[in-house]
Formats: C-alpha cells, sequence, structure tokens
C-alpha cells in the first residue's frame, strides 16, 4: 500500500462537534470524513466506487491530526512511559503536562517511548490557534429570538490538521483527490451554511519518519483512527492492548433519510492512540435504522508501527 498526506488550511473557523455548540474539538475522526468523502462521492454519482474501494481496504483514512509548520503531530500513544530523569519524576508540574499532553510530534514517538520526551513539546499545542465564542439567534420556529453561542476553533497563519490515506491503485488516488476537491468547497464538520469549516487542500509528501512508521509492524502498533475489529476477532486483539473507548453517535445527514433529522446508532470504537500488538482491518457498519437508505459508518484500522 501506497500512503499520501492532505494539509487542510481552513480559510475561517472551524466546529467540531463535541456534544453541544458551545465545546468544539480541535480534530475531527476518520468516520466524520469518510461521511463527508461519502456525500461528495454521491453529488459526483461515484458513491459505490468509492464505498466499494474503503470496504475493501484499497483506501483507509487516518483520524485529522494537526500539523504546526512542517512538523507533524500524532497522538499520543497509550502505553505506559517511565520518566529516565529522577530528578523529573517527582515534579508536579513535568506530570500535570504529561497528563495533558495530547499531541506529539511524530519525530519524538521514540524519545517518548524511552522516556526522554523532550519537555519543549510540551505545551506546542498553544501555538496552534485560538478558542472563541460566537453569539447567534435562533429565530426558526420561535416566537421570540433565542441567542446561543458556538465555539469555534480558528487556526494560526501556517497551522491546520492533516490526514494521512493509503491507497492500494492509482485510480483509487485520483479518487481521493476529486473528492477532496469537491469537499473543500462544502467544509467540514458544523455550521458550514455559516461559512465555517471550508478549506484548502495541499497534497503533500509524507515525510521518511512517517513513512517509516507506517510500512513497519513492531511489538506495539499506535491507531491513527477510530476503529473496530470484528466480532470474531476481538477477543485475540485485545491481549496485551492499551486502549480507550469512544461513543460516537450524532446525526444522519441526509435530507431524504427521514421525514425529520434522525440519530446514528450510539457504536463504541477504540480512540486513536490505542496501542495493539495485535493488528486489525477494521470494518464498514452498515445501519437501516427505519430510513429511507442504508448509513454506511466508518472503523476501518489505520496503524503506525510505534
Amino acid at each position: 500500500m501506497d500512503y499520501t498526506l492532505y494539509c487542510l488550511e481552513f480559510m475561517n473557523g472551524v466546529h467540531f462537534g463535541k456534544g453541544n455548540l458551545d465545546r468544539t474539538e480541535i480534530t475531527f475522526h476518520a468516520d466524520t470524513l469518510f461521511s463527508a468523502l461519502f456525500q461528495e462521492a454521491l453529488k459526483l454519482g461515484k458513491q459505490e466506487r468509492f464505498l466499494r474501494s474503503v470496504s475493501d481496504g484499497r483506501i483507509v483514512l487516518s483520524d485529522a491530526f494537526p500539523y504546526i509548520g512542517r512538523t507533524y503531530y500524532v497522538p499520543k500513544p497509550m502505553i505506559p512511559v517511565q520518566i529516565q530523569e529522577e530528578k523529573k519524576q517527582g515534579d508536579s508540574r513535568q506530570k500535570k503536562l504529561f497528563k495533558n499532553l495530547k499531541y506529539i510530534p511524530v519525530n519524538t514517538i521514540s524519545d517518548f517511548v524511552n522516556g526522554t520526551f523532550p519537555e519543549e513539546h510540551m505545551e506546542d499545542m498553544k501555538y496552534l490557534g485560538i478558542q472563541k465564542m460566537k453569539v447567534s439567534v435562533g429565530i426558526r420556529g420561535k416566537e421570540e429570538p433565542e441567542p446561543y453561542q458556538v465555539s469555534i476553533w480558528y487556526f494560526n497563519e501556517g497551522t491546520g490538521l492533516y490526514i494521512l490515506a493509503g491507497y492500494e491503485e492509482r485510480a483509487d488516488l485520483e479518487l481521493l483527490n476529486e473528492l477532496f476537491n469537491s469537499l473543500q468547497y462544502t467544509g467540514l464538520g458544523g455550521k458550514k451554511s455559516s461559512g465555517l469549516g471550508r478549506f484548502k487542500y495541499k497534497i503533500c509528501e509524507v515525510p521518511n519518519d512517517i513513512k517509516k512508521q507506517l510500512l513497519q509492524r513492531s511489538k506495539e502498533n499506535i491507531l491513527l483512527s477510530t476503529a473496530l475489529p470484528e466480532d470474531d476477532e476481538l477477543e485475540d486483539v485485545l491481549k496485551n492492548a492499551s486502549y480507550i473507548l469512544m461513543k460516537r453517535s450524532g446525526f444522519i445527514d441526509s435530507s431524504v433519510y427521514a421525514s425529520q433529522q434522525m440519530r446514528k446508532r450510539d457504536i463504541y470504537v477504540f480512540s486513536p492512540g490505542s496501542c495493539f500488538t495485535r493488528t486489525f482491518k477494521g470494518r464498514i457498519i452498515e445501519e437501516k435504522n427505519g430510513g429511507t437508505h442504508a448509513v454506511f459508518r466508518y472503523a476501518k484500522a489505520f496503524f503506525m508501527g510505534v
């Protein structure tokens, strides 16, 4: 499998769902990306081709992760780490920073595993952007206007999010490029009708340190997407694994699915950053919860050796 990297530079702010409008994440997950790309495939009449490529494993997608300049970040691996410097082991500030650490530069993974993670990268995310609150007014179906707050994340210049994509054939890459080209005008996340979530994308060469770790399988493999193995794989996959489960829900983004907006079924998946000694491919989950057509949920695995 070959790999490519999409750098997303957001033109305005973004709102990535966290349950309430007054809270936002700074990134989004692979299932959100798949749903957005599938919507673009529907517009282009290429939904069956896209779904088949993803289902067959010819296209795999990572979650979106931050980049700052030319530094790419991945989730902090969920593995026990012993800090080597004794004087820092009892440092409460150091412990707090390490506990709150969410993302680390790809080129520091070995340092992280060895307990020598550079302190200067502990607070890198403060350079990524800034969160602001916007007050909007809801008037539809209301006797009186009702104000509400929307949390919006603004990326600093030279920062944004990137996505890793694996593909088997040139035709699969060309399809992905076409869908990303269409999606940049639609946008990602919530409040797209207000102009949020629109981006410009660049197809970037995968850095050598990332490519090397994507191609290797080691004693520990970090998950770079939300994913779920097949039921008969679960017992084996969980052996010696370190993971967090994440609930994924949300609304079905389709105007023809039902007469009113419907929620997706709640599913629990492994969170990015989870580590496994036994890798798995994951799956596409199909559900038709009383609507007019099937809904496909992305839970394919994207691994990097650590």
